[in-house]
């Protein structure tokens, strides 16, 4: 997806759920939002494969067949 339409995305959605009229409904619902926004989440994500050599060793061990 292109950089500026994922902005555009992004700055909608966050937008929205600072939206008065949804934050009532959601509060008649007994909804909490609690809303993350796009670069956090794109981090946290990113930090999931970002795994230190000696796990990625140690995975390998476990994981992979033996060769004979």
């Amino acid at each position: 997806m292109a950089k500026d339409r994922l902005e555009l995305l992004q700055l909608a959605f966050a937008r929205t759920l600072k939206d008065p009229e949804l934050l009532a409904e959601a509060n008649r619902a007994q909804l909490d939002i609690n809303p993350v926004d796009g670069p956090a989440i794109a981090k946290t994500l990113a930090s999931l494969y970002d795994l230190k050599s000696a796990t990625v060793a140690q995975l390998k061990e476990i994981l992979l067949p033996k060769k004979k």
